[in-house]
Order: C-alpha cells, then structure tokens, then sequence
C-alpha cells in the first residue's frame, strides 16, 4: 500500500507538471500567433520576452540524446543563485577544507591574501553558467536579469544553464558525490571530473546553438576588460583559472570525445571519468593505455619540526602550468610543465604572516624536471623581485625578507622540490625530511 501511495503521488506530480508546460506553450503559441497577425512572420520575440526554457531544454535533451522530462525553472535573482552554488560547494568541500586551501595557497605564494575560494567561485560559476540546478528541489534556479544588476551576466547563459542543468541530474550524483575523508578527490582529480560534465554543457551549449543560427559563444574573458562580468568578481588570477578550466578546456575535452564518437563516447566517460587535468589536455592519453604513467607522490612522513601538515594534496597539470604562466611566456610555461607526471603540495601552521608550504613534483625524465625547474627559477626570482642563479646542480637558493625559498632536484633527477618557509630552520628540516635518499 505503501508503494502504490507514493506511485499516485509521483503520477499527481507529473500530471502536475505536464498541465503546467501545457499552459507554458499555449502561452508562447498565442504569443507568436499575435506576432505573426501583425504582419511579419519572420519577426522574433521582443527582448523583453522571457526565454523558453522548456522549449530550448526538449531541443537539448533530444539533441544530447538524454531521456527525460524537462527541467522545472524558477527565476531568481543573481544572489539567491549564488548562494545556492554555493551551498553545493560547501558541501563537496566540507568543514574548514576551502578556509585550509586558500592558506596552503598563500603559503606558496600563488594567491596575494588568505580567501576562501568557494565564496568567490560561486559568484563566478553564477555569471559564468546563468543559473543553477538544485538536486533537492529537482529545480534549475535561473538569473533573473531584471532582478539583478545590469551588465552582470554574460548573453546566451541560458543555454548553458538549461545543458549543464540537464547533465547534473543525470550524472551528477555519481560524478561528483558529497565529500568525504574516505572518498576524497584530489584537486587535480575534482577539475578533471569537473571538466568531463561541464565541458559536456558547453559543447551541447554549442551544437545547439549552431541548430538556431547562433554564432560560437565568447567564452574567453578579455582580462584587460574590468566591465566584463567575469571580471567583475575580485578573484585572484590563479584560482580564477581554476574556476573556468571546466568548462573553456573541458569544451576542448568533450569536443575530441564527441569526434571519437559523438555523444555515446561522452556518456561512457561518466563511467570511467578523467583521473588527471592532464588526461582532459591530452586525450589520447585518457583513450589510451598510458594512465599507468601518472605517479602518485610518496612521503615516509609529512611532519615537520613538530608540525602536522594541514593541507595535503595533488594540485595537477593545470595548476602546475597556470602557475609557470604567472611570470613565464605561455610558450616557455608550456615546455616546464609538459612532462609533468605528478605531484604533491604541503603546507604547514606558522606564526608568521604566511604559513610554511612544499610542493614536490616528479617528471617523466630529468630533461622535463629541468625544464621545470628553469621556469619555476624566473617565477620566484619574478615574484619576490630578487637575483638569484642556480647552482652547477640546478638548485636554487633565495632569501627574501621573512622567507626562505630552496628550490632543489631531487628523486634521482625526476624530481624537483620546492620549500618556500618563513624560516631557515623549518626550511632546512623540510629539506631534510621531504628529500628521500637517492
């Protein structure tokens, strides 16, 4: 009884939700219908006409090849969206965990100030995407534009909102489920499943615009634009690459799988998503045999001086490059993090200003860390604005006020090291400790 309860139930509901597009499209029907009596059939809607979202989400769903009813959109206004993304952030980063990374960031000197990172990105994923689907309400809460500031959403976020929406109650439950210790992703790991399903929005985002006679979207942010939207958010450079990585390369991603296979490779990937932002850059690495080569980072121990590290974790390619970029040409950032095959960053409690961090890294042979090695020598001399060569060995030592920054190979000539502490006797017993004997 109990079971055929819930079933009527489930029937109301979708007899509920059928009257209601049924109303929605007599509505555009009359609408068109009047548009047409006046004389031009080829007229588009007026811009103040709401956008047809079930219409535009059955395109999408038969386009993208999903079997399902489509998405029920409420309007809301840009904050409540944002506050909504990022109450699923918090979520998939639970506790203090985003307050630990923005410090172990600002350890390393990638970030100017401690932030927490979720605050910003949810601001930056609600310009960014239009909207968001929550799993709970089985609803995608879209932007209102008329309830919020002018200029603060990119054109044709719907479209994207309506895709990802779409992919998110189909896969996002098992692509990205809520945090745990027991199932915790890397961050090199998060941005690639990320990128699997947001790369898969984007891409349907763009066949369907090419169905309508829309031209590719501008997904590149002009940096030198302030008014942009995307610009608008006070995000550091470094994070706010992390945040588009999903969707500007994860285009590029579903893009190679959609050529290998159209969409039926795509949904095989939801099965076996990318492990490494490296395998979204290099295809045929993730559709080959070659996923052996990505080599996790190992450590005895990760105390130092009597201090548990707070902040253990693989940051990835796309960190490691993004990183380079900061203060290399795009060319020369390129060569130091091609052979890139793992890493591990560490960052440690201090009463300093900021906190002790280490990053070590392994490359796929000593050519590759040295190239590395180069890149991140003209990064650190770059940001603290000192002279400093290396060693006949590559090695480099600099001496910043308050910091103490070594920069060493090590792990037979694969690895490379980097300790940036704010003090020589912490820098000197990570080096002792996080070197393993060759």
């Amino acid at each position: 009884m109990d079971q055929i309860t819930r079933l009527e139930g489930q029937v109301e509901y979708l007899q509920g939700q059928v009257r209601a597009l049924q109303d929605e499209n007599a509505e555009l029907i009359n609408r068109l219908g009047m548009l047409g009596a006046k004389g031009n059939p080829n007229a588009a809607l007026p811009d103040d006409t709401p956008p047809d979202f079930v219409g535009l989400g059955l395109d999408m769903m038969k386009l993208r090849g999903l079997q399902a009813l489509p998405l029920t959109t409420v309007p809301m206004p840009l904050a409540e969206v944002e506050k909504r993304i990022l109450a699923w952030l918090r979520q998939e980063w639970p506790g203090d965990e985003p307050q630990r990374f923005g410090r172990a960031l600002h350890a390393l000197g990638w970030i100017p100030e401690r932030v927490d990172p979720l605050t910003l990105r949810a601001a930056l994923m609600a310009r960014q995407i239009g909207g968001w689907y929550d799993a709970e309400a089985e609803t995608l809460f879209t932007v209102d534009t008329e309830a919020s500031p002018p200029g603060t959403i990119p054109p044709n976020t719907e479209a994207l909102a309506i895709a990802l929406g779409q992919l998110m109650r189909e896969y996002g439950g098992s692509l990205l489920p809520p945090d745990s210790e027991k199932s915790r992703l890397s961050l090199d790991a998060r941005l690639a499943r990320e990128a699997l399903i947001g790369g898969d929005a984007a891409l349907t985002r763009f066949l369907n615009d090419l169905q309508r006679g829309i031209g590719p979207p501008t997904d590149e942010v002009p940096i030198d634009d302030p008014d942009h939207p995307l610009n608008q958010v006070p995000m550091p450079h470094f994070l706010r690459q992390l945040a588009l990585f999903p969707f500007n390369q994860g285009f590029e991603f579903a893009q190679s799988l959609h050529a290998a296979g159209q969409f039926t490779q795509i949904n095989s990937c939801y099965r076996r998503p990318p492990g490494s932002t490296l395998e979204v850059i290099d295809t045929s690495l993730y559709l080959g045999d070659q996923r052996a080569l990505l080599q996790p980072v190992s450590l005895s121990t990760t105390d130092v001086a009597g201090k548990q590290a707070y902040w253990d974790d693989t940051l990835g390619w796309f960190a490691c490059v993004t990183a380079l970029r900061m203060f290399n040409e795009d060319a020369a950032a390129a060569e130091g993090a091609r052979g890139w095959r793992g890493d591990r960053l560490l960052a440690w409690p201090s009463a300093g200003q900021r906190d002790h961090a280490a990053w070590q890294t392994v490359w796929v042979d000593e050519k590759s860390a040295a190239a590395f090695s180069k890149a991140m020598t003209e990064v650190l001399t770059q940001r603290y604005e000192i002279d400093g060569k290396p060693d006949a060995k590559g090695d480099l030592a600099i001496d910043p006020p308050g910091r103490t920054i070594r920069l060493t190979r090590n792990r037979g000539g694969l690895g490379v090291l980097l300790i940036d502490a704010g003090t020589m006797e912490f820098a000197m017993e990570a080096a002792n400790i996080l070197n393993p004997p060759q």
